[in-house]
């Protein structure tokens, strides 16, 4: 392995990997937009502000955690940018700064996921080995802390994640314009008894509740459905406008973020093909109801 050695940062740029909400993504994109109409390179805006080489393509590479306003009224005044204009982009810089609910727990949530999912207006998922994380009930929230084998390794560790999950739902689920949810469940997650016979059984309830919500559909793709277009993967595709989406693949830690607009086709089609091999919403509900008598 080559070491490679680091260089000292401002405490103001620590690095926090795959970027940050939506506004905070639409302001990288936007200083990216902006030098590219002026036609500077990043070594030329680095050499005109006095920056070091790097930091220039950390903050448009969304690896900045705190963006200053000083730095994108700066960065707009050397590319000509209106007055109107960069207020708008200042004061993104200013809302990033601020402490969101999740901040809380960012020892339990890796990377930018929770935050770029608080702003979704529509939520595709497929979860292939366990009930999505948005619609668990506590009780299984916790057996499945229980089962995670010296991975989380003390009570207190397993009760914030369980109160972080919690939170993460009603964050999402009470606010005033709910997201559209569309999640498509393989039945192996409905069959394995997370938690023993009781626990599932009230977790299928819930799903049988949550279903009749006017802004959440639920589908179960059958083990009839045979082999499948998402076999040995599960993924999530935020939306966030009609031009602005990623797809999220879960891992380990945190995820992998896909934003290429041939890469979120391609997810696309996926789901569409998981929605047309899943069983209805309606057989759906008949099902669940079946796994709860």
């Amino acid at each position: 392995m080559i070491a490679v050695a680091k260089q000292r940062r401002d405490p103001e740029e620590e690095a926090m990997g795959n970027g940050g909400p939506v506004r905070r993504r639409h302001l990288l994109r936007e200083l990216k937009r902006l030098r590219g109409a002026v036609g500077l390179s990043q070594d030329e805006v680095s050499s005109q502000m006095g920056w070091d080489r790097g930091k220039i393509h950390r903050l448009e590479g969304g690896r900045l955690q705190r963006i200053k306003a000083s730095d994108v009224i700066a960065l707009c005044r050397l590319y000509q940018v209106t007055e109107e204009e960069t207020e708008n982009l200042a004061e993104i810089a200013r809302e990033s700064r601020q402490k969101s609910w999740w901040y809380r727990y960012k020892n339990v949530f890796a990377g930018p996921f929770i935050g770029l999912e608080a702003e979704a207006s529509a939520i595709y998922e497929y979860s292939a080995s366990i009930v999505p994380g948005l619609l668990q009930t506590e009780d299984y929230m916790v057996a499945l802390m229980e089962s995670s084998a010296g991975l989380i390794s003390t009570q207190d560790e397993k009760s914030k994640r369980v109160e972080a999950r919690l939170e993460r739902q009603r964050s999402l689920m009470e606010r005033t314009d709910p997201a559209r949810l569309w999640m498509i469940i393989d039945e192996a997650a409905l069959r394995r008894q997370v938690g023993g016979t009781d626990v599932m059984r009230r977790q299928i309830a819930h799903l049988v509740d949550v279903n009749q919500r006017p802004n959440i559909d639920l589908q179960v793709l059958p083990f009839d459905a045979g082999a499948h277009a998402a076999a040995g993967f599960q993924f999530s595709i935020l939306v966030f406008s009609e031009t602005d989406s990623i797809v999220y693949i879960e891992a380990d830690q945190d995820g992998l973020y896909l934003e290429e607009e041939e890469q979120i086709a391609r997810y696309r089609l996926v789901f569409d093909r998981l929605q047309a091999s899943a069983i209805s919403v309606e057989r759906t509900n008949g099902l669940l109801a079946s796994l709860t008598s």
